[in-house]
């Protein structure tokens, strides 16, 4: 049979294109359900365009490009905006695909078309349906991703208004809707670091699969997870410093946000990680003063700077007493030395500094130094 018989075939296909269209919508709608979310006339429309490219393509015997097909499979974004996934974007063209071949092989064989033909015809069919398949899922990830980025991008700003408070009233009301908060409900402000070996996504993803949609919103902002959430996230290990403000309602979380930020910077200085409210850390988050600080240092550790080394294992003596209740035995038996060893060590601490370890304002004033210089280096200001 003469070449031209195969664009006998497509003339042929394009007469039963009302046909073809009717039968691929009517599948579209009973095997994927996603569609039924979408009007008839929007799924014929695009439908319509598939058949017309592949009825084209067998015509002319080539196989577009997928970047040639961009245009048309945008449809994606569409369906994507409608709620549909990209599974069912896919599975609705391979049904009117599946159509369009077998309504092929009926007319090829009516019209005596010879094998090497069909064949030819068939990989034609194929090429396109991998093509546009390539474009359709290209465009779908372009969609996401720019609706990924727009969803940041609502957070942050939402976040912002909420946390700096120029966000009230009705207004306060409406822009919390869109992520399903209720502005009556109280809420902690959240201020969260990763620390070593864990990035600030892994941070995000852990504390939001907590929280049910309704329950918080956080972001990431400048490397720390930022936000709010109505309960106590955990941490399956202390690989994050997690603080939290007082549960407030929304209106007010600029002052949860204040305490927030107050708790973290006392918790961060801690060796490990955890959660920590203003519960946990009470007077800790008040050793920020940098005067207090300095005469503090001048008076506790500066005298230690001499012999640095010999210094070190005074003041982590000290620290050791203290965080044991000034209970030699107990502090003792924690640094791995006998008792009279740390009895030395902390007469050297009084000798050089003149304060007494039994002493409430010394005490008082030593918790406070080693707060706030956490490092307890003893080196002069």
């Amino acid at each position: 049979m003469p070449e031209s018989s195969i664009e006998d075939v497509a003339d042929l296909l394009f007469q039963d294109l009302q046909y073809l269209k009717a039968t691929s919508v009517q599948r579209c709608l009973d095997e994927v359900p996603g569609y039924r979310g979408v009007a008839e006339t929007d799924i014929s429309s695009s439908v319509e365009q598939n058949l017309r490219m592949a009825i084209h393509a067998v015509k002319s015997g080539m196989v577009p490009a997928s970047s040639d097909l961009a245009p048309e499979a945008r449809v994606a974004q569409v369906r994507f905006h409608q709620g549909l996934r990209i599974e069912d974007v896919l599975r609705g063209y391979r049904l009117s695909m599946a159509v369009i071949q077998d309504r092929f092989l009926d007319i090829a064989h009516d019209v005596g078309l010879g094998d090497r033909e069909i064949l030819a015809a068939h990989r034609v069919l194929w090429g396109v349906s991998d093509s546009y398949t390539a474009a359709l899922v290209h465009s779908y990830r372009e969609s996401s991703v720019q609706q990924a980025v727009r969803d940041h991008e609502l957070r942050q700003e939402y976040l912002r208004a909420v946390l700096s408070g120029s966000l009230a009233g009705s207004e306060l009301g409406t822009r919390s809707a869109d992520f399903g908060i209720d502005p009556q409900r109280a809420f902690h402000a959240v201020h969260a670091r990763a620390r070593q070996g864990v990035s600030p996504d892994e941070l995000l993803r852990t504390l939001a699969a907590q929280m049910p949609t309704g329950d918080g919103v956080l972001t990431v902002r400048a490397g720390d997870v930022l936000g709010f959430a109505a309960g106590v996230p955990e941490l399956p290990g202390n690989n994050a410093t997690v603080a939290l403000g007082p549960a407030l309602p929304l209106a007010e979380l600029p002052r949860s946000k204040a305490g927030a930020d107050r708790v973290f910077d006392a918790a961060w200085k801690r060796m490990s990680g955890g959660v920590f409210s203003l519960e946990d850390l009470t007077w800790r988050t008040a050793a920020r003063d940098p005067d207090v600080t300095a005469v503090l240092r001048r008076r506790y550790l500066a005298p230690f700077a001499a012999d640095a080394e010999f210094g070190r294992i005074v003041l982590e003596s000290v620290r050791s007493y203290l965080a044991h209740d000034r209970r030699i035995s107990a502090a003792a038996k924690a640094m791995s030395v006998h008792e009279n060893t740390l009895r030395y060590r902390l007469q050297k601490f009084e000798q050089a500094t003149g304060a007494r370890l039994d002493a409430t304002n010394t005490i008082v004033e030593l918790s406070w130094a080693f707060e706030a210089c956490q490092d307890g280096t003893p080196e002069p200001l």
